[in-house]
């Protein structure tokens, strides 16, 4: 295995910043394992830009300023030689169109990776886990129902404790006390809707969320990280 020292991954991260170190640990983990890794200069070259954006995922009047920054980050990923660029944040994808129209580099959809990965799953009716946001935005509704997939939501309760526990993430805070309501909350929508499998949404829940409990789970960094090295190594 060598380095391909022409390609260069690029990261957009910061929306939570725990998120973006767990994405980072999870490429070097799955060039171990899928690629056969071993030395130093066999692992990619991966760019990170942990943006302190402001908080336009709860507060919708900071987007424009978001916006601005995000679109400058962008640029600079593209002036650094990146080859591939990658958001690490579903909300993010709401400004999706407007960074990637910035970017002479493949800017990838998380949102588009993981319907697709729906798709090849053969899933007629999942579940998302997302935050509000995205949630009422439909980033997830538009692709997946292009594709003949019904998606199906949490109640708003149930929403807004997924916003405590990806603020707890968020902040660093100890998420591990919410395993195991996690777990039922997650049973009880599942088993009471006859969902064929659940999105992990939020880049968040896969740092917290009893994934070997379910078998049906689409974990939206694992998408993101397997389309990454693909692209890297072949």
């Amino acid at each position: 295995m060598k380095n391909n020292s022409n390609k260069i991954i690029g990261l957009i991260g910061g929306m939570g910043p725990y998120a973006s170190a767990y994405f980072y640990e999870m490429l070097l983990q799955k060039s171990n394992k899928l690629y056969g890794v071993k030395n130093n200069d066999e692992y990619p070259e991966i760019v990170i830009d942990s943006v302190p954006v402001p908080d336009f995922i709860s507060e919708v009047s900071k987007l424009e300023q978001a916006k601005d920054m995000l679109i400058v980050r962008t640029k600079k990923l593209n002036d650094f030689g990146c080859s591939v660029i990658a958001m690490v944040c579903n909300t993010g994808h709401i400004l999706y169109k407007d960074l990637a129209q910035h970017s002479n580099a493949p800017f990838l959809s998380m949102i588009d990776l993981v319907s697709e990965e729906t798709n090849k799953r053969n899933f007629k009716k999942v579940g998302v886990l997302a935050t509000s946001t995205t949630i009422n935005t439909g980033l997830y509704d538009k692709v997946l129902s292009s594709k003949g997939i019904t998606v199906m939501y949490p109640s708003v309760d149930m929403q807004q404790y997924h916003e405590i526990v990806i603020r707890d993430v968020i902040a660093g805070e100890n998420a591990d006390k919410h395993k195991q309501d996690l777990f039922t909350k997650t049973k009880d929508f599942v088993e009471n809707n006859q969902l064929d499998g659940i999105i992990l949404g939020c880049t968040e829940l896969p740092l917290i969320f009893p994934k070997d409990k379910f078998t049906n789970v689409i974990d939206c960094l694992e998408v993101l990280a397997d389309e990454l090295l693909e692209r890297y190594y072949n």
